[in-house]
């Protein structure tokens, strides 16, 4: 999902001419040429660039590293206003794809000065948990166990990109989110593979090749996965019209299978504005705690 979700990620197959012995061998191994492609259409759709911001940069203070049993790889995970007790409710973040806890930061302080207690982590292949792939499963399970190390349930979650698409799928498989918040979802799950075919100029049958790659990854069909909604979760949906990474018409889509689902549109933050905004920021938070 590299391509799809981060243009200038260094997992894009450069679409330059290989050099005349690359198309000789091709001449020559032709099922082999194609087995190289698949192996990196494969890599691109599972392996997500990593990114980790330095320690030094600042952060909420009070923040706990959480430890998270029972799951591997290992998680790196945060939870801040821990001493409140359950008595405060809690409250998860989840990041994107190629993202990390950094990029969930800016809701963290509006949700402690609410009294929340404030829970996110890297999902696995991003940031520091270890790994070197992840598939929305993978991210949908991280959810359910960060939450229950965190001594949840959780009252919401805010979640961004391919973190809300795996936060729909946990819903989906009987997850409690409380209220949750979408900050625009990836909706159609086939959309990445489709762009990665593009990229590598497969054909019908070469896409069709990848797509079972990405089968055997997730131990299931993707075609299987669809994202559908809740009617016992309240949630709501915030979306950037100009968003061209994540189509605000998916959105829209999943918000009319979604009873209970409100709509919040916003103009000229793209998709990853959206987690800076003070607007969106105060729009989240109030919903998250009080259904706003």
């Amino acid at each position: 999902m590299a391509y799809f979700l981060s243009q200038n990620s260094t997992n894009v197959r450069k679409e330059t001419d290989g050099g005349w012995l690359d198309g000789l061998a091709g001449l020559f191994h032709p099922w082999s040429r194609q087995g190289q492609v698949l192996a990196e259409g494969r890599h691109m759709y599972l392996a997500p660039e990593r990114t980790v911001t330095p320690p030094a940069l600042p952060e909420p203070l009070g923040g706990l590293v959480l430890a998270v049993p029972g799951f591997s790889p290992h998680l790196a995970a945060r939870l801040w206003g821990a001493q409140r007790g359950d008595a405060a409710p809690l409250v998860m973040l989840v990041h994107g794809w190629e993202g990390q806890i950094h990029d969930m930061l800016p809701f963290v302080q509006p949700l402690l000065d609410a009294g929340a207690r404030v829970v996110a982590f890297d999902a696995p292949a991003h940031g520091r948990s270890s790994g070197d792939e992840a598939t929305l499963l993978d991210m949908a399970a991280a959810i359910r166990v960060v939450a229950a190390a965190a001594g949840g349930p959780v009252a919401g979650v805010i979640a961004h990109g391919v973190g809300a698409a795996a936060l729909t799928l946990a819903i989906q498989d009987g997850f409690d989110a409380g209220r949750a918040v979408l900050l625009a979802p990836l909706v159609d799950l086939t959309l990445p593979l489709r762009q990665i075919a593009h990229v590598l100029r497969l054909g019908p049958d070469g896409e069709h090749a990848l797509g079972r790659e990405v089968d055997r990854a997730l131990g299931r069909p993707l075609a299987t996965l669809h994202l559908q909604g809740d009617a016992d979760t309240r949630a709501l949906l915030i979306h950037s019209v100009d968003d061209r990474i994540m189509p605000v018409a998916d959105g829209l889509l999943l918000a009319a299978s979604w009873p209970g689902l409100s709509t919040h549109l916003v103009q000229g933050l793209g998709h990853r504005r959206l987690l800076s905004d003070a607007t969106v920021i105060d729009r989240a938070v109030g919903f998250a705690l009080r259904a706003e």
